[in-house]
């Protein structure tokens, strides 16, 4: 009789507690490369496919420096007029942007909660938008991308259009820098898509997109030039 070399009980139940806890020190770890690598490859798309309607709208409408987007219009110039700036974010979205995208439902002006949107917090958990009280005008994309699009300022001052991306809708975490980005259309300068941010060096990013790096609230947008700035692509020194 030849006798059989086996595994005990008890060396099995050791091996399977070392890859546990392998496991369970490297998994969290491969779960964010790839939740990284997700938010990278879908925000370059977006901006792709922003880039793209603008081209389609410059051959209908001629270079971006001439359209009509209102540069620095303030309330005052026209107080009777109150919703003049709600009528400017309209005409830019639906005039230069919608038709040449490919949505879900029906884009229009909302305050966010009506369609589900919870908030955006900043990541040290600073409200950047409310729910309560955040009206934009919302384009819902078929690949489940949602873009806001308003004017920066203070809602006295309308100086440029922008987009705000949630490249996964109404899935957590709405937090600027981690599913929230802005890109900006300047036609003092060119009109050129560009992130929030742009510009900058990429050691002052990096200080923008920290948690809490100076108590503003809009700190964060600086993610999205960072992202930009390393080639589409989340580095691991990334403040995440």
């Amino acid at each position: 009789m030849k006798k059989k070399n086996a595994f005990t009980l008890a060396e099995v139940l050791i091996t399977l507690g070392i890859i546990g806890i392998v496991a369970a020190m490297t998994l969290p770890t491969l779960i964010q490369k790839h939740q990284k690598k997700v938010i990278a490859t879908r925000l370059k798309q977006t901006y792709s496919q922003l880039y793209q309607a603008i081209n389609m709208a410059q051959v209908d409408y001629g270079d971006m420096k001439n359209w009509d987007v209102n540069d620095n219009y303030h309330t005052s110039i026209d107080p009777d007029n109150p919703d003049k700036g709600t009528s400017m974010v309209e005409n830019f979205a639906e005039k230069y942007i919608k038709p040449y995208l490919k949505y879900s439902g029906n884009p229009g002006t909302f305050n966010i909660n009506e369609l589900g949107y919870s908030g955006y917090t900043t990541k040290s958990g600073q409200v950047y938008w409310s729910n309560s009280n955040r009206v934009s005008y919302i384009i819902e994309l078929v690949n489940g991308v949602t873009l806001f699009i308003g004017y920066n300022g203070d809602f006295q001052i309308y100086s440029f259009p922008v987009i705000f991306v949630d490249v996964n809708g109404k899935t957590k975490p709405n937090q600027l820098g981690r599913d929230f980005f802005m890109f900006s259309l300047d036609s003092v300068n060119s009109m050129k898509l560009i992130p929030a941010n742009y510009g900058l060096s990429r050691d002052k990013l990096l200080e923008l997109c920290s948690p809490n790096p100076s108590g503003k609230a809009y700190d964060n947008l600086a993610c999205t030039a960072l992202i930009y700035y390393d080639s589409w692509e989340i580095k691991d020194d990334y403040p995440w």
